[in-house]
């Protein structure tokens, strides 16, 4: 039996040895792996927050763009029709009222 452990002491330290920079190894690849996907998702959010506040930005200018245009045509029918639009705006004041006060 001390044959046995004779020949096999050796061996089995290397084994052993290997096993523990196996270890070592790869517990550094995980930290490595885990440093790389908070660093891309970090990128993947950055890159979304951009994309996001550039589409708002371009629906605000188009909203804006829109508003000025309906305002600028209910200004025109004012002006070209002063009697009626004051007729309208009184109608639809006093229904407001009506249901308001329901």
């Amino acid at each position: 039996m001390s044959d046995f452990q004779a020949e096999t002491g050796p061996e089995a330290k290397r084994v052993a040895d290997d096993v523990a920079a196996l270890k070592q190894d790869m517990a550094a690849l995980i930290r490595q792996m885990k440093e790389n996907a908070v660093r891309e998702a970090n990128r993947l959010g950055q890159d979304t927050a951009g994309k996001i506040s550039d589409r708002a930005s371009d629906l605000y200018e188009t909203v804006a763009d829109t508003s000025k245009k309906s305002a600028d045509a209910i200004t025109a029918h004012v002006e070209e029709q002063p009697i009626s639009s004051l007729l309208i705006a009184f109608a639809a004041g006093f229904i407001f009222s009506k249901i308001l006060t329901r």
